[in-house]
C-alpha cells in the first residue's frame, strides 16, 4: 500500500502545471493580480519564477517569499492613504515618498537579498540617467521594488547605490524577457486596459496618455509571452481608489477562471 500511494503521489505531481509569471504596474490595480494568483492556488499551478514593474513587482515579491493570495490580500487591505502618499519634503525632487510603503513591506519581508526568495524573481526598475529598463535578481529586493514602484514626479526617485532609478513601468511595464530562458511557459497578466471616458479635463487627459505611454511598452511582451490575459474589468478603476481593491481582486479571479480553458493549452 506504502508502494501504490507513492506512486499516485508522483502521478499526481507529473500533472502539476508549471509556469513562469509576468505582472504588469498598475497601482492598486495590483489587487487583481492578486486575484489572479488566487485561482492559480485553487488549480494547483505552480509558478517557478516571476517578473514584475511596479505593482506587479510588489505582488512578484510576495509571491516569490512565499506569501498565499489570502495573505497579499489582507496587505493591501491593510494600506492606508497617508501610507502611500508621504510628503517628502521641499529639498527633494518628488512631490512624496514611499518610505512608509518601505518600511511596511521590511515588515512583512524581513530579507535583504533576492537569494533569501523561494523562487527567482525579477524586478523591472527604470534608470533615469539612461531611460533603460534592468531586470534585477540581485541586491536588496525591497530597495529595488520601492524602486520599480516609483512614479516619478508623483513620487521621489530612489537611490540606490550610484544610481538612481524610477517606475519599471516606464520603461517595460510587464516584463517577459528576463523569464524567456526558463523551461516553463509563460503568462502575463496586463492590467491596464484603456478606460472608456471621457477627456474633459487636464487629469483625465493626462492619466490617459500615461495609460497609452505604458501600454505601448507592454505590447512587446504581449508577442513573447505564450499566455496573455489583460483584466478588463479594471479599466475604469482610478490608479490609487482604495475602495475598489476588493473589486480589483475579484475582477482578476473572475477573469482567470473564465479564460482559464483556452489559457491552460498555451501552457501546458
Amino acid at each position: 500500500m506504502l508502494i501504490f500511494g507513492m506512486i499516485i503521489e508522483k502521478i499526481k505531481r507529473s500533472y502539476i502545471v508549471k509556469i513562469t509569471l509576468s505582472l504588469s504596474g498598475g497601482g492598486l490595480r495590483g489587487a487583481a493580480h492578486v486575484g489572479a494568483i488566487k485561482f492559480l492556488e485553487e488549480q494547483g499551478v505552480e509558478v517557478t519564477a516571476v517578473a514584475g514593474s511596479s505593482a506587479g513587482a510588489i505582488v512578484g515579491l510576495f509571491l516569490a517569499y512565499g506569501l498565499t493570495s489570502d495573505e497579499m490580500l489582507g496587505f493591501l487591505n491593510s494600506l492606508e492613504r497617508k501610507e502611500l502618499f508621504v510628503w517628502s519634503g521641499m529639498e527633494r525632487v518628488g512631490v512624496f515618498s514611499m518610505k512608509k510603503l518601505e518600511e511596511k513591506l521590511r515588515e512583512v519581508i524581513p530579507i535583504s537579498s533576492y537569494r533569501d526568495l523561494r523562487i527567482p524573481c525579477y524586478t523591472c526598475v527604470t534608470d533615469i540617467d539612461t531611460g533603460e529598463h534592468h531586470y534585477i535578481y540581485r541586491g536588496d529586493p525591497i530597495d529595488y521594488t520601492i524602486a520599480s514602484s516609483t512614479i516619478t514626479p508623483l513620487y521621489e526617485a530612489k537611490k540606490i547605490g550610484e544610481y538612481m532609478y524610477i517606475d519599471g513601468g516606464f520603461s517595460d511595464n510587464l516584463p517577459v524577457r528576463p523569464l524567456k530562458s526558463y523551461y516553463e511557459k509563460n503568462l502575463a497578466i496586463n492590467i491596464n486596459p484603456l478606460r472608456g471616458e471621457e477627456l474633459n479635463s487636464f487629469k483625465s487627459l493626462m492619466i490617459r496618455s500615461i495609460l497609452i505611454m505604458i501600454r505601448s511598452n507592454s505590447m512587446p511582451s504581449r508577442r513573447l509571452t505564450d499566455a496573455y490575459l489583460e483584466i478588463k474589468g479594471v479599466a475604469n478603476m482610478h490608479l490609487f481608489d482604495f475602495s475598489e481593491i476588493e473589486m480589483a481582486y475579484k475582477a482578476g479571479y473572475d477573469e482567470i477562471k473564465a479564460n482559464w480553458e483556452e489559457l491552460s493549452k498555451k501552457l501546458l
